[in-house]
């Protein structure tokens, strides 16, 4: 059983500390090496829930002993983060820490799952394995010119069309159209939604109930990406809601959800 402790530090603010843990969260649930719990002793299911989402039902459990505490701080030091996770071993207070040092919570945030097969000492998947998220070496200086085209990949989208001026559109696995817009930021591309949250986004994955309270609150996404050295790939990161909808039909938001994304390019 392992316990992940709320991410501390004065680099990041509450929201992008609270995400972080998210997504480190997932990575250690997908090594598949232990139970894991929040600080509340509730055992954690970290899964997809939107049209990007997939429904979850909240359970109620009673707080659960740990084995090993997972603990992770980010400080500010010279312009840069410096970025601290460590596991201990409750029993014997044995801990082992991984640490390095980034430019920006973006770099960090797609740093993450390395860092977390590290501390666990798992090895990266080879690029050629069914599933693998190795990241390709990423062009310094994305243009718009050059990520325009035609991309699929992501989760509950079947594709999306990006043009020279930075205008987009992405066609959902629903069948809806979403408006987007594409800008350059230094090396990331920035891809954010376009227009006012419609329920359709969010369906069928949610009964047109839930589709309404999750499209009135939930935030616009928003997806940062890296291009691959060849342009065949954008690799990143999606920002945006997880959802969970109770027995009883009561809908509740995590808008500080983030999670890996990766877009392979169709044609230009």
């Amino acid at each position: 059983m392992l316990r992940v402790a709320d991410f501390g530090g004065d680099g990041l603010d509450q929201g992008e500390a609270a995400a972080l843990q998210s997504l480190v969260t997932s990575y250690v649930v997908e090594l598949k090496m232990f139970r894991v719990i929040d600080k509340a002793g509730q055992e954690l299911a970290v899964k997809e829930e939107e049209t990007a989402v997939q429904m979850g039902v909240a359970k109620a459990t009673s707080p659960i002993a740990a084995d090993y505490v997972l603990s992770a701080e980010a400080n500010r030091a010279d312009g840069l983060i410096v970025f601290s996770i460590d596991v201990t071993k409750v029993a014997t207070g044995e801990k082992k820490s991984v640490a390095e040092t980034f430019r920006s919570l973006s770099d960090l945030i797609l740093a993450s799952r390395r860092l977390a097969r590290k501390l666990f000492e798992q090895p990266a998947e080879n690029p050629g394995e069914a599933g693998s998220t190795a990241t390709p070496s990423a062009n310094p200086k994305p243009s718009l010119d050059l990520v325009a085209g035609t991309w699929k990949g992501d989760k509950n989208v079947d594709r999306i069309s990006i043009f020279p001026d930075g205008s987009a559109f992405a066609v959902l696995a629903s069948g809806s159209r979403m408006s987007l817009r594409v800008a350059i930021e230094g090396s990331q591309v920035v891809i954010l939604q376009n227009q006012p949250n419609s329920p359709d986004f969010y369906r069928p994955g949610l009964d047109p109930e839930s589709a309404r309270i999750v499209a009135a609150t939930a935030r616009p996404w928003r997806w940062l990406f890296s291009l691959s050295e060849d342009g065949a790939s954008l690799n990143g990161v999606k920002e945006s809601v997880f959802v969970k909808v109770s027995g009883q039909g009561a809908v509740s938001l995590d808008n500080s959800y983030v999670r890996p994304a990766v877009w392979i390019r169709m044609f230009r």
